[in-house]
């Protein structure tokens, strides 16, 4: 009967049954005689039904887009954090200047580390190595993962200064395998079944770890002088003293080599020579036939290291010895030298020389 349809139709929509309501309110319409009592409202109730329902699915949608973008937005900011900084060799390509303190954070790690304390895990080769040294060398007075974590830490907040971010210890290429190995050797020295793997983690330490940690030494900066650059570095300083009282000396160079690259930032090494340099200049300023010579040597040390050196000259009479290189205030003129020259891990060089010049100041690097 459609006027119980109809009846229905309105009982089950005061309900909030919208979907049966929609039923009972199809089959009244279709049945209904035109000039049956309701129908226009019948008709009206269902195209309302039909708007509610097209704006309910359109709120659903916007809420599930919603928690989407909210979803993605956080799964981008964990991917972010897990996947943020540069590993040590691209942080190096983009900031040599952060190089000294890699070449110290790794020197300190294979000296005492790799080289002292992990060592004693070649002992378990022997049936009766003592276990409880190898032990006590592994984790006293600290476990030796913990003291590379503690240097990676340094090495990322230095980083971090230099305005670059390094990743995370777990994802570092280098020193993260490096601690991995280091805790699983921590983990099981305890244990005589391990022995095998515990003499794989000597062998990776010696031969892997070594040679990864000596690869990154051999990203550290280059920079090449040869007359040329020595050239224009001598013209800025001769163009910052051009207002000065006393004439200007102008230097001569000696080259060994026609080219030297020298493991030295560009930046940090022409400040060397810079302040090198200046202090000749003032040294021999007024004085009569003064000579300033600079001049870069290629040699080998007694060990059959190679060294590199830039060194100054000047024939003023007043001495100068090693000594007050380490008793000047950081910061200034020599000073600048001292600090320079030690984070680039090279050292001092203060000698006498053959008349006409009386001294030699310089800086020596191993190249």
């Amino acid at each position: 009967v459609p006027a119980a349809e109809w009846a229905l139709a309105r009982s089950l929509a005061a309900r909030g049954r919208v979907d049966d309501a929609l039923g009972r309110l199809d089959r009244f319409i279709a049945t209904a005689a035109p000039d049956s009592p309701g129908l226009d409202e019948a008709q009206g109730l269902r195209a309302q039904i039909l708007r509610a329902r097209v704006a309910s699915a359109a709120a659903r949608r916007r809420h599930l887009v919603g928690l989407a973008a909210v979803g993605a937005a956080c799964l981008g900011l964990l991917l972010l954090w897990l996947f943020r900084g540069r590993s040590v060799a691209g942080a190096i390509r983009a900031r040599p200047a952060l190089f000294p303190d890699l070449a110290r954070a790794i020197s300190e790690i294979r000296h005492d580390v790799i080289k002292h304390r992990a060592s004693v895990l070649g002992l378990l080769e022997r049936a009766d190595a003592p276990r409880d040294e190898v032990a006590r060398a592994l984790q006293s007075p600290e476990p030796t993962s913990k003291v590379v974590a503690d240097i990676y830490a340094r090495l990322r907040k230095a980083a971090h200064a230099h305005g670059v971010s390094l990743r995370p210890l777990g994802r570092e290429k280098v020193f993260g395998p490096l601690r991995r190995d280091l805790r699983r050797a921590e983990g099981q020295v305890h244990d005589p079944a391990r022995t095998a793997a515990l003499l794989e983690v000597d062998r990776r330490l010696r031969e892997v770890h070594s040679e990864r940690l000596a690869a990154l030494l051999k990203l550290g900066p280059r920079t090449r002088v040869d007359a040329a650059c020595l050239s224009e570095w001598i013209r800025d300083v001769e163009a910052e003293r051009r207002g000065d009282k006393g004439a200007w000396t102008p230097p001569a160079i000696q080259l060994q080599s026609l080219e030297v690259d020298f493991p030295v930032e560009r930046g940090a090494l022409c400040t060397i020579f810079t302040n090198l340099l200046r202090n000749a200049e003032a040294a021999v300023r007024g004085a009569e036939a003064g000579r300033v010579l600079v001049r870069i040597d290629d040699e080998r040390d007694a060990t059959g290291r190679r060294l590199l050196s830039l060194q100054v000259g000047d024939s003023a009479a007043q001495e100068l010895h090693l000594e007050e290189f380490e008793s000047r205030e950081s910061g200034r003129g020599l000073a600048i030298v001292r600090d320079l020259v030690r984070a680039w891990r090279g050292h001092l060089v203060v000698h006498s020389a053959d008349a006409p010049l009386t001294k030699v100041v310089g800086a020596c690097f191993p190249a």
